[in-house]
């Protein structure tokens, strides 16, 4: 195998390669690309160039993060030709930083590390903190060398990068006052939005990007299609965000059966091609099954008669084999997430109140005084925009999190199941099937009819944290299931699932009896839902729910 290494990435991967004698920033040649024992792609090729925008489409589980992972030097392909030039960004589905040199790096820093030049400013503020308790030759040591890295911050644009970088960052929705927090003490969604940024900043030829729009608002996203309408490199996006699909690529590789289809054109005439194309081989294997099968039924009636037909049978014979070795091949249609809620014990009148709840992060105060109450059967959204404590306070109710003022009160009869944005509960090492043995004493035969249902049959033994994001929502909501709460607490429950599993989702949320606490910017979602009150935060204000407070999901 032939592949060639990343020159420098704007991710954690850094690595020296030769350049193309040619445009091309992606050259990928019948990648076989495997997970442990399983084959996830074969014969997988790309060639993406400056200016090219493309879709990477298919249903969750078909490989698409792990061929993302690949393309990206994260992962070895098992065989195949791989050959990447110029500068790499990636961002990956998952919110988890990587192990970063200094822990106390606040979002700032972390985008302009992209240019290398978040670790200089901390060495700066290092170095100025020691100057102001050290003196003699000690402190004219440190004078010298704060200069000398002030002087190389300044020579390499670090003033006019800084205010390029809150400028990336106040787009994607990070807030002025969110630049100086340490990114450790962050949200999930807040880390991605920074990790966002942060490639975005980056001088790339090419953006390879997983998931973008997750946790972005309106606003956001709209700027996210306009920056990569514009873009001049080469793209490769995967989304399930229709509209980003629609307006910002011009062609469509999907991933089907572990094979990869290219289709021009934007998404919304894939999904018009794929089935054109699909009923045309219908009809060609069609055409071949009835030959071959003609063909078959003359070498039936002549192969024991006269030596001379015997001997036209055979020669028919040949002929079926080689036809058969060429059929077109149609792929399956694949089978749909099928999602049931079992009915659940019935709780008390009131399964979960909260009073007085107060929580800060340093000097950052998230909310204060927030009463919440839930009655049974109740569908309460809590809605806000980015940073205002949604996840936390879900969190808190859900007893994950300690509040620093207040308490929660779980009440008579009521079964917390939480479901996190961030699938904290799925564990590396651990595989699907333990997973679900954790929280359900049902059968073995039990447990792997209801993995089937969410398409995870084929995973039992699979180690949960080498699961694609869509997989890990699947278990997560799998979990949830068989564990039988009658109080749900769902964060962001749609986040990389395709549209069939969020339509199953959906319908089966919408038959539940038990009571619901849902964070979710997905303003679809949330109007097929039809909650009944919503929380505004910080401030903890409830209300009826109105669908005029899709406007503010949607800003969420």
């Amino acid at each position: 195998m032939r592949c060639s290494l990343l020159r420098r990435t704007a991710n954690t991967t850094c690595c020296r390669a030769a350049r193309l004698p040619f445009p091309v920033v992606i050259l990928a040649r019948d990648l076989t690309i495997e997970a442990g024992i399983r084959t996830l792609v074969t014969g997988a090729s790309l060639n993406l160039q400056p200016g090219d925008k493309v879709g990477l489409v298919g249903r969750n589980g078909a490989g698409k993060t792990t061929l993302m992972r690949t393309l990206a030097g994260e992962l070895k392909p098992a065989s195949g030709h791989l050959a990447i030039s110029g500068v790499l960004g990636y961002l990956s589905q998952e919110s988890a930083l990587p192990e970063l040199a200094h822990p106390e790096l606040s979002a700032l820093d972390r985008v302009l590390t992209a240019r290398d030049l978040g670790g200089l400013l901390v060495q700066i503020e290092e170095t100025r903190l020691k100057m102001e308790i050290e003196d003699g030759e000690a402190r004219d040591r440190l004078i010298k060398r704060f200069d000398r890295l002030h002087t190389e911050f300044e020579s390499r644009g670090g003033y006019v990068a800084i205010a390029e970088a809150k400028k990336f960052a106040a787009s994607v929705g990070i807030a002025s006052d969110e630049l100086d927090q340490p990114v450790q003490t962050m949200s999930g969604g807040q880390r991605r939005r920074v990790e966002l940024a942060r490639v975005l900043f980056a001088e790339t030829d090419t953006l390879l990007l997983d998931e973008p729009t997750n946790h972005l608002d309106l606003d956001a996203k709209g700027w996210l299609m306009e920056f990569l309408t514009g873009y001049q490199g080469g793209l490769l996006v995967v989304s399930h965000d229709l509209g980003l699909l629609d307006s910002s690529i011009t062609s469509v590789l999907a991933l089907d059966d572990g094979r990869v289809e290219p289709f021009r054109g934007n998404y919304s005439y894939y999904l018009a091609e794929r089935d054109r194309r699909r009923e045309q081989r219908i009809r060609e294997r069609k055409h071949q099954d009835e030959k071959i099968a003609r063909l078959e039924e003359g070498i039936r009636r002549f192969k024991g008669t006269t030596e001379k037909m015997a001997k036209r049978a055979r020669s028919w014979e040949t002929r079926v084999e080689r036809m058969k070795s060429e059929l077109t091949e149609v792929s399956k249609l694949g089978k749909n997430v099928a999602v049931r809620f079992p009915m659940p014990q019935q709780p008390g009148r009131i399964p979960l109140e909260a009073t007085g709840l107060g929580k800060a992060f340093d000097e950052n105060v998230v909310f204060l005084d927030v009463d919440v109450v839930v009655e049974r059967s109740e569908r309460l959204l809590i809605i806000g925009l980015n940073g205002a404590g949604k996840t936390t306070l879900l969190r808190i109710l859900a007893g994950v999190e300690t509040a620093d003022l207040g308490e929660v009160t779980v009440g008579h009869k009521a079964q917390l199941g939480y479901y996190a944005q961030e699938h904290e509960q799925i564990k590396r090492g651990v595989t699907v099937f333990d997973h679900a043995r954790q929280v359900s004493e049902e059968p073995d035969q039990v447990l792997r009819s209801v993995l089937g249902h969410f398409l995870l049959a084929d995973k039992v033994d699979q180690d949960a944290g080498t699961l694609s994001g869509g997989e890990k929502t699947k278990l997560a909501l799998c979990q949830l299931v068989l564990s039988g709460p009658n109080v749900m607490l769902l964060d962001e429950p749609t986040n990389n699932l395709d549209p069939q599993a969020k339509e199953a989702l959906l319908q089966a949320l919408r038959l539940y009896p038990g009571t619901m606490v849902l964070v979710s910017h997905d303003t679809d979602f949330v109007a097929g839902l039809e909650p009944d009150r919503a929380i505004l935060m910080p401030e903890g204000n409830s209300a009826y729910f109105d669908r005029q407070m899709l406007e503010l999901v949607a800003l969420s």
